[in-house]
């Protein structure tokens, strides 16, 4: 049960982030009735679980994955369906419950010093699988070694945060000297640049998960793979055969295992009409996001026969322009290209997945509370009159522009959707533009290179916070933006944002942000994601985060729920 300390300032800090206001009252709730109401429900779930099976088999739920697990090192995850595997296997310090409430993990108890920049977490006893105890230095190891300048994390900046962070990371300053202090086995201490209000949401984000610090040191340079992994969350490793299956057990050391109720997951590695076949012959439990995508053909038919469930995500796609190159040097030819857009005729005839026409960069779920678009879709007469301005500044007529050419990866969705934006850029603005699909690894490389002029993008939230998407452009060399745009008056804003404890005003400082980055337009948005999956009825209690990642900690069988696919 949660100790009185870590309720005042859990609460606390949940008030500082004001948008998630109508989720504290919950959760104080049921951190003031103690642990009876959280331990009732999972022996229910349990209860069915245990109904489930009359015959003794155990309790398995088997996903499709398009693409092969990344990582077995938290540090090193970049991918979502990589992000699924880590959460089964590692816990930090705290954790989102069944409901997407933020309960303690490993962290029994938080507290906080008066200026909100100290956080002292006391740990409970807890193990990893091959019984050591969880340590504070587990945390600080893992966090350090990731800011050491020779190791490439790419999640390294969400720890900038901390004191001494980013100076570390870039030789500045030694690593002891960085803000993170294990002060004794089970106590660490934090200490931050600025006072952060997302700090708790931001270390249940797996590049703040522990590592086993003891075999880290014994094993210098070893890579955490199949045979030399050790868990501390709900399951642990069994088998990782590369882009065919890897096998998850519940894990009996982990010190919550009484409120584990699976005994195994399967990762399928299978393409995307191979599992929806077999999801109809019931060797799939669940296909689709967010390991993988439906196919898009799939999707009517599916939501015909009532099998496909929606879920929103975090999550926003754009163009990106190369605002060094010509002719997107110009803001106005960049205005105009993303004012002829129609994104609502996009999302609901090319993608028909749920998808918003995005016109802002931060998704509905991550605001606030509801606001008005930054700029209309579909501006036609806008589009062409900004375009004619763009020329006339340029002193060049329309046919003398550069071929533009559009790059993204060459998948289906991508596809279809470069041919869409084609035709509307054509029609409206009467600009031909080459569509160049590449594979990934060429596509990653031609953006890291700045070789492109229009290119496919998207970015998922890492943890909930509407900075975690302004801030991926707030310096054109901070390795994700591409784009080659910066603004001195938007850092300025997101360094103010920073610095704002008071919620509301902060809001206000990251939606002017917001609509400076519309102004300058870098990037063009087209739709807010959603996620679209398939599952069996009786697969129960799997917490889906808008973020991007399944929880399995609470899923349970019930079978009373079954509903057997019609085929007809």
């Amino acid at each position: 049960m949660p100790k009185k300390g870590y309720l005042v300032a859990f609460i606390f800090n949940r008030l500082i982030n004001g948008f998630f206001f109508a989720g504290i009252l919950f959760c104080s709730a049921l951190l003031l009735v103690g642990c009876d109401s959280a331990s009732s429900k999972n022996a229910m779930q349990k209860q069915a679980g245990r109904n489930a099976d009359k015959e003794g088999h155990p309790f398995v739920v088997r996903i499709s994955s398009k693409d092969d697990i990344t990582s077995l090192d938290p540090r090193l995850v970049r991918d979502l369906p990589s992000a699924t595997v880590i959460r089964m296997f590692y816990e930090g310090l705290m954790r989102h419950d069944f409901d997407g409430v933020l309960v303690p993990g490993v962290a029994e108890k938080v507290d906080v010093s008066p200026d909100l920049k100290t956080y002292t977490f006391t740990l409970r006893d807890s193990t990893w699988s091959n019984g050591d105890p969880v340590t504070a230095e587990d945390f600080a190891y893992a966090w350090k070694s990731m800011l050491d300048p020779q190791f490439p994390g790419p999640n390294a900046y969400q720890l900038y945060v901390i004191k001494g962070a980013k100076a570390a990371k870039e030789g500045q300053l030694p690593l002891d000297m960085v803000g993170i202090h294990a002060k004794d086995r089970s106590t660490l201490v934090v200490e931050l640049e600025n006072s952060t209000p997302y700090f708790l949401e931001l270390v249940d984000f797996h590049a703040y998960f522990p590592i086993n610090s003891q075999w880290a040191i014994q094993n210098p340079g070893k890579k955490i793979d199949a045979q030399h992994m050790l868990a501390n969350g709900p399951f642990t490793l069994d088998k990782w055969s590369h882009d065919n299956v890897l096998i998850a057990n519940k894990n009996q050391a982990y010190w919550d295992a009484l409120n584990v109720n699976l005994d195994k997951i399967e990762v399928i590695i299978i393409n995307e009409a191979t599992a929806v076949q077999m999801f109809k012959r019931d060797a799939l439990d669940w296909i689709g996001s967010p390991l993988s995508v439906l196919p898009p053909d799939s999707l009517a038919s599916l939501r015909h026969e009532e099998a496909l469930s929606s879920t929103p995500a975090a999550g926003t796609h754009w163009f990106r322009f190369n605002t060094a190159a010509k002719p997107f040097d110009h803001p106005k030819m960049r205005q105009a290209m993303t004012y002829a857009l129609d994104r609502h005729s996009l999302v609901e005839h090319v993608l028909q997945g749920g998808q918003i026409p995005a016109m802002g960069i931060i998704p509905p779920s991550m605001k606030a509370q509801a606001s008005a678009p930054l700029f209309a879709d579909h501006q036609v007469f806008a589009a062409q009159q900004l375009l004619k301005d763009a020329l006339d500044d340029m002193h060049i007529k329309k046919e003398q522009l550069p071929p533009i050419t559009l790059a993204y990866i060459n998948n289906e969705n991508n596809h279809k959707i470069a041919q869409a934006v084609q035709q509307q850029w054509n029609k409206v603005l009467g600009i031909p533009v080459i569509l160049e699909g590449k594979e990934a690894k060429v596509f990653y490389d031609k953006l890291n290179r700045k070789d492109y002029q229009i290119a496919n993008g998207s970015w998922f939230a890492d943890f909930r916070d509407p900075l975690n998407f302004l801030e991926v452009f707030k310096y054109k060399d901070g390795g994700t933006s591409n784009t080659q745009w910066e603004n001195a008056q938007y850092i300025e804003l997101l360094d103010l944002s920073s610095k704002e404890s008071d919620p509301a005003k902060r809001q206000q400082i990251l939606h002017a942000a917001e609509q400076l980055l519309m102004q300058e337009l870098p990037i063009a948005p087209i739709f807010f994601a959603n996620y679209n999956f398939v599952k069996k009825d009786n697969v129960q209690g799997v917490y889906f985060s808008e973020l991007g990642y399944l929880d399995f900690k609470h899923a349970y069988i019930d079978n009373d729920a079954l509903d057997t696919w019609d085929d007809e």
